[in-house]
């Protein structure tokens, strides 16, 4: 099946080849048809990445009326990120189209959007709840004429506390409207809503085997809590080719991560809620176009990054619904591409290992972390690698190689040496200091296994594709069952927090809207912590 088959207008597929694309993904396949002939209300169900933005914005296209001067249709996103996602797509697959859209979101002024809105003429508004209400509710953005109602990603609007907010806009719309809804999952509240609010909803679902991307390895790493950073720093030490998210609870602890890696002298950045809109493009530009290797973020940037060849999803322990687990770890293994997820978790998470096998209906492995002398050889072996080049050129060359005049110090400083004193003094004037803080900043106490909660009866697994050791988790104890081998590639597996439940920040200027701040109990301190607004 190609685009062509969907009798599209001629614009629209230029748009469609403009961008590459030859043949619809499964829920493009089924969803476009679908939209196209069906006058109700629609329901599509896949997991994230599997192109369902596309799916329902070719058929809006396809309907909307390039003439009119009003609002037509609005696409609500639970985040920035997201709705920033959706514009650009927007843009690109009209490009030949005369589509006048814009987006609406916090952490901007509202100057610019109230201009925009009052000049009249915008057709497509894509936004986010929160700032799509306090500009409805300034009267400047009228949905009287708005035909399409277009929710992305539901169940993660529903998560983060927008499902009133999203009844209140349906309470806008026209009698005569479309609602088309999209979501990895579907919770009874994003039910009950479809059952009380769609008018002749048709239901599509694109099922797969697993919720998770079999082209993902995922494991779990069981460290103390105060132990999760030196692990994550551990496993990056470990795979110098890693191009990663991380993602975090609150917003203290993706900049606390984020600190620590650039202390270390690693690249990352943190992107979270305080950041003004400014910031936070900076921090995804710089991501994107690889001038930085980690991106440490809330779980609120969780569905608006949309970024090729991440090797790696790091967890600072298990999300609190297990859905955003699957779409945290959906960043990787996109497109054909293998990935690797990984996430830390405290002694008494076994249940919350348990509970995301279950959901997932895949196994998760447990990683143990190489030794600092691993590391310290790793180190040895990719600079030498680096100096491949060097050493074939100086080889090749001989006295025709180049040095600079000062070379002649260097030389008659080892002048009475042998090779041996020679490679000693440099090998160690490279890397005893980096060796010795190795040494002191990643020593990681073993974690104590606690005795498993109550219908816990473990189960043994091994690491996958022999990647190192991994143990059986019966009764929290294990004896190693495989050798380590390379290192080369994946190094770890993670495991939850604990039942850690930190805050997450909002999406837009409005804040979360969960209501009464959740508590709980964090692993193994007793403690509880209110989530921040």
């Amino acid at each position: 099946m190609s685009f062509e088959s969907f009798q599209l207008k001629d614009n629209l597929l230029k748009g469609i080849q403009k961008l590459g694309f030859e043949n619809p993904t499964e829920i493009q396949a089924q969803a476009i048809p679908m939209l196209l002939d069906h006058k109700g209300d629609f329901v599509g169900q896949a997991q994230t990445g599997t192109g369902k933005t596309l799916a329902f914005l070719l058929p809006l296209l396809q309907e909307l009326n390039t003439k009119a001067k009003s609002v037509q249709a609005i696409v609500i996103a639970p985040t920035r990120e997201l709705a920033a996602q959706v514009y650009t797509e927007l843009e690109n697959v009209s490009k030949f189209n005369e589509v006048k859209a814009m987006t609406v979101y916090g952490g901007v002024p509202y100057d610019r959007q109230i201009s925009q809105l009052k000049k009249k003429g915008t057709q497509i508004v894509v936004g986010t709840p929160g700032r799509v209400i306090d500009l409805i509710d300034r009267g400047v953005l009228k949905l009287e004429d708005c035909k399409n109602l277009i929710l992305d990603e539901a169940d993660e609007m529903l998560n983060m506390g927008f499902l009133d907010d999203v009844k209140r806009i349906i309470t806008e719309l026209p009698e005569q409207r479309k609602i088309w809804m999209f979501s990895a999952t579907m919770p009874k509240a994003i039910s009950d809503l479809v059952k009380y609010e769609f008018q002749d909803p048709q239901f599509l679902k694109v099922k797969k085997q697993n919720l998770t991307n079999d082209n993902i390895d995922q494991y779990y790493c069981m460290l103390n809590r105060k132990d999760f950073q030196k692990g994550l720093r551990v496993i990056i030490e470990a795979n110098k080719d890693a191009y990663g998210i991380i993602f975090c609870e609150t917003r203290h602890e993706s900049r606390t991560v984020a600190d620590h890696l650039m202390d270390s002298g690693l690249s990352a950045l943190a992107l979270h809620g305080d950041l003004s809109q400014a910031q936070r493009d900076f921090a995804m530009k710089r991501f994107k176009d690889k001038k930085i290797r980690f991106l440490v973020c809330t779980d609120i940037a969780a569905r608006g990054i949309d970024v090729s060849h991440v090797s790696h999803v790091f967890n600072m322990g298990f999300p609190r619904q297990t859905e955003s687990y699957v779409h945290r770890i959906g960043r990787t293994g996109r497109a054909g591409e293998h990935g690797t997820a990984i996430t830390f978790v405290s002694p008494n998470a076994r249940y919350e290992i348990k509970k995301v096998e279950r959901t997932t209906n895949q196994v998760l492995k447990e990683y143990l972390l190489p030794t600092p002398s691993e590391i310290k050889k790793i180190k040895v072996e990719g600079d030498l690698e680096k100096m491949e080049k060097l050493k074939e050129a100086v080889q090749t060359l001989e006295k025709q190689f180049n040095v600079d005049d000062s070379y002649g110090i260097f030389e008659n400083f080892f002048e009475d040496l042998s090779k041996e004193e020679i490679l000693k003094i440099l090998f160690s004037s490279r890397f005893n200091r980096e060796f010795r803080l190795i040494e002191e900043g990643l020593k990681i106490t073993p974690a104590s296994s606690r005795p498993e909660r109550r219908g816990n009866r473990g189960g043994s697994s091994s690491r996958r594709n022999g990647g190192g050791r991994s143990r059986s988790r019966r009764g929290g104890q294990g004896s190693d069952s495989g050798e380590r081998s390379s290192r080369s590639g994946r190094r770890g597996q993670s495991r939850d927090s604990g039942g850690r439940r930190d805050s997450r920040d909002g999406s837009d200027s409005r804040g979360q809207r969960s209501g009464a701040p959740r508590r709980r109990r964090r692993g193994g301190s007793g403690r509880s912590r209110t989530a921040e607004a």
